[in-house]
Parts: structure tokens; C-alpha cells; sequence
């Protein structure tokens, strides 16, 4: 350029500089695409909590503390992260400059540790509630993520993209934005945690007991259907031994209570195989099966429904029913088994049995004299 054809006041500007580069005052394509893909995976980490959190949910049981607190924050804590952090790297990214380029990196490293603590439950916060369903989890975020990570460091690596990070960064600001942003994340962070407390609160909320799954009354509904059984057998010669375990059922009912089936077995002095078998005909009993087993003993079973007198404990039949069985061996067995019936408080009345025993032994239950 000729200095004479040059306006007074301007100095020439030599072609090719940071002022007239082509695509210095717009980023290159490859970091708008990563910009993009920032984007995706901060929508994939909220999707990868939004399916952790309902999975945790499914682990709820009314009146059980499953540790749901403890899962939900620890997931939040490993992933909530990742979301401020991408969305302040595309911010910056648009902007260019060493910053952007460390908060890229950020971004990439949280994604890869990130998914190394899902996939190895040991390596998590309060590792101890997280034994099951985080390396499905992991899974998920290493599917959605990997890929997202793995185009990313392509783009990033490329030579225009990193002119671009190394470059001193466009005069705009985002220190506003990029605090608004944190705000929001952390304030959304705490809502979340306090909803997942709340929640998992209101989930291991003991409810009302079930009435016809108490406990009380359940040794008396057995004992009773003993004496029912051997009023009707003529000249009838008492029990030798008697013996009442108490054994957990290993489930809980809908209001948190353990369960437990009381198992009731009296021997006999002397058989009573046929005044029995026409006992447990009548309607108040239900005869399930009358013969022999392979080795030849006679084996008689039945049902009897729960006394209905005071309404405590169950009066259904099937499942819920008081089961009989009477075996004819050497010594004669009647055995009875209650159905599971929740334990509301502890311990319970003894039970005087009939006659004069040999041997009386309970297990399982605490007898109050």
C-alpha cells in the first residue's frame, strides 16, 4: 500500500493479521461442534440421575430405611458436577482463550472419573449403600457419554480448535453469566437433595399395623385348634412332649414389621389316627389329604381358619390359614403351623398346654409368666 493513498490519522494494517485473520472473530467450526456436544452431555447427565433416582425408588418399602438417602446424594454428588462445569466450557469455549480450554478439560476428566466411580461401587461415597445397581449406572453413563467424550477430544485436538484455545480469548464478558449459571446449579443441587431427603423420609414412614397379621392371639388360634381336635377323640390320654418354635418368616409386611409363623407339635401317648382323620372332615375343618406316604405312615392334613372371637389375627383359609398334620408313627405327631403373622410388640402370654408333659420347650419367642 502507498502511504500517499493512505487516509491522514489511519496506519496501515498489514493483510494476514489477528485483526483481519479469517475466522478469528468467529469460533472454528470444530469447537462450535463441541460446543454442541457439551450441551448433549449435560442433558445426558441429568437423564443418567433422573433414571438413577428412579431406580433408588424402586428400592422404597413403607416403614424400611433402605438406605434411599444415602443412594440418591451420593449419586447426586457424582453427577450433579458435571452440569455447571459443561455448561461453563460452552460458554467459554464461544469466547476461546487458555480458560476455555482448561474448563474443557475439566469437563472431559469429570466425565471419565464419573464413570469410573459408578462402575466401581467400592470407589463411591457411602459405598456401603451402593453394593447393587450402580454399575447398571455406570453402564449408561459410559454408553451416553463415551461416545459424546470420545468425538469431543477429536474435535478439541484439531489444529484450528486448538489455535483457537491458545489464542488470548475474545473481549466479551461472561463472569455474570458464568456466575449465574453456578448459582443456579448449586441452588438446583440443593433442591434436589433436600427433595431426595424428604422423600426417602416419607418411603421408610412406618405404617398403621395390619390387623388381621398381628401377632397376638396366634399361639392362642393353635392351641385352640389342638383342643378342638382331641375333645373329639374318645378316651383320650394326653401328650408327653410339647414343643412351640417361633421361626422369622424373612420377609417385612407394607408397615415395616418383621414376620414370623409359629410351628406347634405336640406327641402323642397313644394314636389316634381314625377319631382325627373324622374330625378334621367336619366343617369346621378342611381335610387336605388322608393316606400313606412311600414308607407306609398314614399322614392326615388339614386347615382350620383363625377363631374370629376378637378379631386380632386372621380368619382366612388357603395361604392365611392354620395348617394340621397328623403323622401315625411310633409316637404319634400333631403338628400345626400359623401362617406369617407381623410381630407388634414382645413378649407374649404363655400358654398353659393340656395334661401333665414330659417336656415343654418354646424357642424363638419370650414368654411373659
Amino acid at each position: 500500500m502507498k502511504p500517499l493513498l493512505t487516509p491522514p490519522g489511519l496506519a496501515p494494517v498489514p493483510h494476514g493479521t489477528a485483526e483481519t485473520a479469517p475466522g478469528r472473530t468467529q469460533a472454528p467450526i470444530a469447537i462450535q461442534a463441541v460446543r454442541v456436544l457439551l450441551l448433549a452431555a449435560t442433558a445426558s447427565v441429568i437423564a443418567t440421575w433422573l433414571f438413577a433416582w428412579q431406580g433408588v425408588q424402586a428400592y422404597a418399602w413403607p416403614g424400611i430405611d433402605n438406605g434411599l438417602t444415602e443412594r440418591g446424594l451420593a449419586y447426586l454428588l457424582i453427577l450433579a458436577p458435571a452440569v455447571p462445569v459443561n455448561l461453563v466450557a460452552a460458554i467459554r469455549l464461544a469466547r476461546g482463550g487458555r480458560r476455555a480450554g482448561r474448563y474443557l478439560a475439566a469437563a472431559a476428566t469429570l466425565a471419565v472419573v464419573q464413570t469410573v466411580l459408578l462402575l466401581t461401587p467400592d470407589a463411591m461415597p457411602m459405598a456401603e449403600a451402593m453394593s447393587d445397581g450402580s454399575n447398571l449406572v455406570g453402564m449408561r453413563h459410559l454408553v451416553t457419554i463415551g461416545p459424546l467424550l470420545f468425538v469431543g477430544t477429536l474435535l478439541a485436538a484439531t489444529d484450528r480448535a486448538r489455535a483457537w484455545l491458545g489464542a488470548p480469548p475474545r473481549p466479551r464478558r461472561v463472569l455474570g453469566l458464568e456466575t449465574a449459571v453456578w448459582c443456579l446449579a448449586l441452588a438446583s443441587a440443593l433442591a434436589m437433595g433436600t427433595e431426595v431427603r424428604q422423600w426417602t423420609n416419607a418411603a421408610a414412614e412406618p405404617l398403621a399395623p395390619a390387623g388381621e397379621y398381628r401377632e397376638p392371639g396366634t399361639w392362642a388360634g393353635l392351641e385352640q385348634a389342638v383342643t378342638e381336635t382331641t375333645d373329639a377323640i374318645p378316651g383320650f390320654t394326653g401328650f408327653t412332649t410339647r414343643h412351640l418354635e417361633v421361626r422369622p418368616c424373612d420377609y417385612l409386611t407394607p408397615a415395616g414389621l418383621p414376620t414370623y409363623r409359629y410351628l406347634l407339635t405336640y406327641e402323642l401317648r397313644e394314636p389316634a389316627d381314625t377319631a382325627i382323620a373324622a374330625r378334621w372332615a367336619e366343617p369346621e375343618f378342611t381335610l387336605t389329604y388322608d393316606g400313606a406316604t412311600l414308607d407306609g405312615t398314614r399322614t392326615i392334613t388339614a386347615e382350620r381358619a383363625f377363631p374370629a372371637a376378637d378379631d386380632t389375627y386372621p380368619t382366612a383359609t388357603g395361604p392365611r390359614a392354620i395348617t394340621l398334620s397328623y403323622t401315625e408313627t411310633a409316637t404319634p405327631l400333631l403338628h400345626l403351623e400359623s401362617p406369617c403373622v407381623e410381630r407388634a410388640a414382645e413378649p407374649t402370654e404363655c400358654i398353659v398346654p393340656r395334661g401333665e408333659l414330659i417336656r415343654d420347650t418354646i424357642d424363638g419367642i419370650t414368654c411373659r409368666d
